[in-house]
C-alpha cells in the first residue's frame, strides 16, 4: 500500500487525488491545502464578487464531501518544508504538526498574485487586494459587503482578470480605473480582438491609463489611499485590486534539489520532476506549447484537471503521457465574449507558419 502525499487541493490536486483513489482504493492520500478550502475554481470569483454567482460555485466540494470518497483531506494545514531524500515533509496543522512521512509527492501547491517591488506595498493595508484563491474572492466580498462608504476601485493590470474584476466592480456601483504598465492590454490576446473590448469599457465609462506603470502605494492608518505612476500623477481610490500575473507559490521548495526555470517547476510528460517519486501539476508547473514545444506557463483551471488526469492514470500503470497545451481560452466583457486557442497572428508568422486572418 503506498502513500501518496499531495501539496495543494486545487484544481490539479483534488483531480488527481480523486481519479487515483478510484483507480487505486487500497492506496492512501493525503492531500494538505493551508486554505480551509479545496476544489475551488478561480474563473468565477469574479462573478461572485459582483454578487451574480453564489459562493458554491467557487469551492466546488467541502472537505468531508472528499473524505467520503476515502481521501486524507487536510485543510489549515501549510507544508512548511521538504526533505526530499528523506522523502518527509515538515507540517504545521492541528491533525498532523511535524514530520509526515510519504512514498510519493504530488506538487500542485498552484500560484499566487505576482506584485512587484512597488514602494510603500505591504501586506495588511486593509483596501488593498489580490486574486488568486478562493479566499481572497472571499475577502474582496465581504470588504465591498460590509462598507458603504467605497466608492472608485482601481484594477491594476489590464490582463483577464483585470477586465473581469473591473467589470464586477463596475456592476457594484463603483467607478473604475484600470492601470496597466505597458502600451495594451491582454498580451496574448489577437489585436483585432482587443478592439471592441477596448471600445465598451469607454462605453461602460471604466477608465483605461495605459503606460500607467505603479511606482509607489501611498497610505494612512493602515490604509492605501492613492498610487503614484511613473509619469508622477496620483490616482487616489478607496479599493485597489492588483492584478498583474500569476506565478507558482513555490517559496517552501526554492533552493532545493527541485529544478525550476522562472520559478516554475520542470517536468516531463509524465510530470515527474527531476527528482525521483516526486511529480508536479498544474500552475506549479511549466507546461509545453504543442505548437512551438517551447516553454508555456498555463494557469487555467481546464489545464490543471486535464494533468491530474493524466497524472493518475500514468501512476496507475496506464501508458499515457501528456504532450502540452494549446494556450486555449474564453473570457467576456459584459456582452463581448473573446475566445482563442493557439497562436496569435504575429505569433504563427514568427514561428514561420502561412498565417493571415
Amino acid at each position: 500500500m503506498a502513500k501518496i502525499a499531495v501539496i495543494g487541493g486545487g484544481a490539479a490536486g483534488m483531480m488527481f487525488s480523486t481519479q487515483y483513489k478510484k483507480m487505486n482504493p487500497g492506496d492512501e492520500i493525503f492531500i494538505f491545502e493551508k486554505t480551509p478550502y479545496v476544489a475551488w475554481a478561480g474563473c468565477p470569483t469574479p462573478y461572485y464578487i459582483a454578487g451574480e454567482l453564489g459562493f458554491g460555485s467557487v469551492v466546488l466540494g467541502t472537505p468531508d464531501e472528499f473524505r467520503s470518497r476515502g481521501l486524507n483531506v487536510l485543510v489549515n494545514h501549510e507544508v512548511k518544508k521538504v526533505d526530499f531524500e528523506k522523502k518527509e515533509l515538515e507540517i504545521s496543522g492541528s491533525d498532523i504538526n511535524g514530520a509526515f512521512q510519504y512514498d510519493k509527492l504530488i506538487l500542485a501547491f498552484g500560484g499566487k498574485s505576482f506584485v512587484p517591488n512597488i514602494k510603500g506595498y505591504k501586506d495588511g493595508l486593509e483596501n488593498v487586494f489580490t486574486l488568486s484563491h478562493a479566499v481572497h474572492a472571499e475577502k474582496i466580498k465581504k470588504f465591498l459587503d460590509t462598507r458603504n462608504d467605497i466608492r472608485k476601485a482601481v484594477v491594476v493590470g489590464g490582463g483577464f482578470i483585470g477586465m473581469e474584476m473591473a467589470e464586477a466592480f463596475k456592476k457594484r456601483g463603483l467607478d473604475v480605473t484600470i492601470l496597466e504598465k505597458m502600451g495594451d492590454i491582454l498580451p496574448t490576446v489577437s489585436s483585432s480582438m482587443k478592439e471592441p473590448i477596448i471600445k465598451e469599457m469607454a462605453a461602460k465609462g471604466v477608465t483605461l491609463k495605459l503606460n500607467s506603470g505603479v511606482t509607489e502605494v501611498k497610505s494612512e492608518d493602515g490604509k492605501a489611499t492613492a498610487l503614484v505612476l511613473e509619469n508622477g500623477e496620483e490616482v487616489s481610490f478607496d479599493i485597489v485590486l492588483f492584478s498583474i500575473g500569476i506565478t507558482p507559490n513555490i517559496d517552501f521548495i526554492e533552493n532545493s534539489c527541485i529544478e525550476t526555470k522562472n520559478g516554475k517547476v520542470i517536468v516531463n510528460d509524465k510530470f515527474e520532476t527531476n527528482t525521483k517519486d516526486v511529480y508536479a501539476l498544474g500552475d506549479a508547473i511549466y507546461t509545453r506549447n504543442i505548437l512551438t514545444n517551447e516553454y508555456l506557463y498555463a494557469p487555467f483551471g481546464d489545464v490543471a484537471n486535464k494533468e491530474g488526469m493524466i497524472l493518475a492514470k500514468y501512476l496507475s500503470g496506464q501508458d499515457v503521457s501528456w504532450r502540452g497545451a494549446l494556450r486555449s481560452y474564453a473570457s467576456s466583457f459584459y456582452e463581448i465574449r473573446i475566445a482563442q486557442t493557439g497562436l496569435t497572428l504575429d505569433e504563427a508568422k514568427r514561428h514561420g507558419y502561412n498565417a493571415d486572418r
